[in-house]
């Protein structure tokens, strides 16, 4: 029997605007100031920057929103102390400030995380330099609402995270960022563009460039539509160059692409994060989430001929060989419930991945009709900052852009924090109790594994632009352990789904669910072979 999820989603629901995506059959032959293609942060960003600015935009994706890197991140917002290694003050500076921004103006989604940095014997930076560079770290960030970091000793830092390993440890400095749920917070961005008046279309492929303008087909009607611009902003993240050579740009490529893989564990107790350095220099990230905790990440040169693709073996190996460096009892391969890779797009420099200043930058290129503006690098963080910078940079606006004090969707009105569909949906989560009130059956779990409620599927397809079912299942009910795949869950939620989809798209059940399989598997890869292979 299905359980009633939170008695909140009663109360009284308000209206509020909502993300649907534009049928791109009444596009054809329409001009644009700008055309962004990518939705993943940066583009996101950098579309909903155009529109509040009073640009016409639209814009377009070839599979899903977060389809790609920015689902696959390690889901922190902060400075980055491994960047402060290499000296990059100002891209610190600027990411510790949007840190402060975003846990304002998004506070359902970005919130405070206390992290814990051990020092062994054999860690691969020195304690005097890490408690140096948190004291800077604190100072770069100015009036954080954060708290200071402190010195722990190693006794005090054994209690502060039980499992930690203690043979060797020294001491400890506990100090503070901040955790997202990435994919969510780039679909705010893409809902944020789209209520200041930009068009958007996932399934969307730019194929092409010529004097109509960009060819793009329309995935969900297999039909082919041009639509003019002078400005392309090229934001399709480790596709940079491919799309560069669909255009028929020339040059060499721009970006080199490195891999950070991840896995995740079973759910621990308390909010307290680690962030460790290993012998290799490496850092190491073991991160709580609701229902599991993230640990990762590697930092390998990968050059990705495709689409995204599962983390490999080596990969694999590498962050349990590293989990067991710092827990005292070292993760087993049947603990790994999920895992994913993402492809960072890098500037095409020498020099280790690790190493390279994130900092985002644009190069622009001639197209036919115009020119192609495209992005390299860039942080989950500094997101907005980029987005601000650069849309005034190339289109001449001036003055502070309305989005430095601009709630993202949700994250304005009253912090319902004891409630968990806040945490998801923020202030927004009166559209989710709109819809309980039209029925008091989508009040029930979804399903017994997840935490969703059937409502909060109908709201996905209604209100956040999702087109299939695998767009639903694995980009808008999102969770660190990835989407059930039991059948029994799939079938249920395919018959909510077909109920209300908004396109022609997934009306069969088996083959509906063998794609959100797929889907998983591109992301995880076969986790239980190299599971048996370790037995």
């Amino acid at each position: 029997m299905k359980r009633s999820l939170s008695l909140s989603l009663l109360a009284t629901a308000g209206n509020n605007p909502m993300l649907v995506r534009t049928d791109l059959r009444q596009l054809d032959g329409q001009s644009f100031d700008v055309v962004v293609i990518g939705a993943g942060i940066q583009g996101a960003a950098l579309a909903r920057e155009a529109a509040v600015r009073g640009m016409s935009s639209l814009l377009l994706e070839a599979r899903d929103v977060a389809v790609g890197t920015s689902s696959r991140s390690s889901r922190l917002v902060h400075g980055g102390l491994r960047y402060l290694r290499h000296g990059h003050l100002a891209l610190v500076r600027e990411a510790l400030h949007e840190r402060e921004r975003l846990l304002r103006l998004a506070p359902h989604l970005v919130r405070p995380l206390p992290m814990l940095m051990p020092f062994y014997e054999d860690s691969g930076v020195s304690r005097w330099q890490m408690r140096l560079g948190t004291w800077l770290y604190s100072k770069l960030a100015g009036g954080s609402t954060l708290p200071k970091p402190r010195a722990l000793s190693a006794s005090a830092a054994a209690d502060a995270f039980p499992g930690l390993r203690t043979n060797g440890l020294r001491s400890a400095i506990e100090f503070y960022d901040a955790r997202t749920q990435d994919a969510r917070l780039t679909l705010a961005n893409v809902v944020a563009a789209v209520e200041a008046g930009c068009q958007f279309a996932n399934h969307a492929t730019v194929q092409s460039v010529d004097h109509r303008g960009l060819c793009v087909l329309d995935g969900v009607h297999g039909v082919e539509v041009h639509v003019q611009t002078q400005n392309v902003i090229n934001a399709a993240g480790p596709a940079v160059d491919r799309l560069r050579r669909a255009c028929s740009v020339q040059g060499e490529d721009l970006v080199r692409l490195s891999r950070g893989s991840h896995v995740v564990l079973p759910a621990r107790a308390g909010e307290l994060a680690l962030a460790a350095f290993l012998p290799d220099e490496r850092i190491q990230f073991v991160i709580p989430h609701d229902g599991g905790t993230l640990c990762g990440t590697t930092d390998v040169d990968d050059e990705l001929p495709q689409d995204e693709t599962a983390p490999p073996t080596k990969d694999l190996d590498y962050l349990q060989s590293a989990l067991g460096y710092l827990l005292a009892e070292p993760p087993k391969r049947r603990d790994v419930q999920f895992a994913y890779a993402g492809w960072r797009a890098l500037p095409q420099v020498s020099g280790p991945a690790g190493a390279l200043n994130r900092e985002a930058f644009v190069v622009t290129e001639a197209i036919a009709g115009g020119a192609m503006h495209t992005v390299v690098g860039g942080k989950l963080t500094t997101h907005r900052a980029f987005a601000e910078r650069t849309v005034a940079g190339l289109f001449g606006v001036t003055g502070p852009s309305p989005t430095r004090t601009e709630a993202l969707p949700g994250g304005a009105g009253p912090r319902e924090v004891d409630d968990p569909l806040w945490w998801r949906h923020g202030s927004r989560v009166q559209q989710i109790r709109s819809l309980v009130l039209e029925r008091l059956e989508l009040a029930e779990q979804l399903c017994p594994h997840r935490p969703f409620a059937v409502a909060e599927l109908v709201h996905a397809v209604r209100n956040e632009g999702a087109v299939t079912f695998a767009d639903v299942m694995l980009r808008r009910l999102t969770h660190v352990l990835g989407p059930c795949v039991e059948t029994v869950c799939l079938q249920a939620a395919h018959a909510w789904f077909v109920g209300e989809r908004l396109w022609p798209v997934d009306e069969n059940c088996v083959d509906a669910i063998a794609s959100v399989r797929r889907q998983v598997h591109e992301v995880t890869g076969d986790l239980q072979a190299w599971q048996e292979a370790g037995a």
